[in-house]
């Protein structure tokens, strides 16, 4: 990978996604960071911090964002699935935090997703 190749969404701006939005500011193939947090105080508190380019109190609009290749997902648990499904069907990779999600039926969703996309998920 190519210095700045990589935009990275981070999703869910509490404890686990300072880390990763710090950690992703760090790599040169990491050229974009947005983040976004359904506070948007915060999503805007953690972008200063780390240096983002974007914030958001919208997940899905910094999912969307033609830069953003690749999605870590890191809601409080019960969120999961939304952000995890719209990145898989958008082609992105995703990094979500344990667990996948807390209810079986939107584990199976984001499986299918999974599935019908060919996508890439890990889980942190």
């Amino acid at each position: 990978m190519k210095r700045g190749d990589l935009g990275v969404a981070v999703i869910g701006a509490g404890r686990i996604g300072t880390l990763r939005a710090k950690l992703a500011a760090k790599p040169p193939c990491v050229g974009f960071i947005a983040i976004s947090d359904r506070d948007a105080s915060r999503a805007k508190a953690l972008a200063d911090e780390a240096g983002a380019h974007v914030h958001s109190g919208d997940n899905v609009a910094m999912i969307e964002r033609p830069e953003v290749n690749a999605v870590f997902v890191s809601t409080p648990e019960g969120e999961h699935a939304a952000p995890i499904i719209r990145a898989l069907e958008l082609g992105k990779a995703v990094l979500v935090e344990k667990p996948i999600a807390l209810e079986l039926s939107d584990a199976h969703q984001i499986l299918e997703t999974l599935k019908r996309t060919n996508g890439k998920l890990r889980i942190g």
